[in-house]
């Protein structure tokens, strides 16, 4: 889970700072976002492909032509 620190905190021996975004176990992300030293960051959602029975066969492409 990601989370995002907003206070100054160790885990595992390592020093994290405020503002440091690291993926960390869920059990120990749970832990510290109850405790209140960081906050879940929501990861990106994938961007699916909207587009309707098109094929790349079908589109228009712009043709180069000479300009002189």
């Amino acid at each position: 889970m990601k989370v995002k620190f907003v206070e100054r905190c160790t885990v595992d021996s390592a020093l994290y700072r405020v503002g440091s975004v690291v993926d960390l176990d869920k059990k120990v992300a749970d832990d510290l976002v109850d405790s209140g030293k960081c906050v879940a960051v929501e990861s990106k959602k994938k961007l699916k492909n909207k587009s309707v029975g098109l094929k790349s066969s079908e589109l228009e492409t712009r043709v180069e032509t000479d300009a002189s």
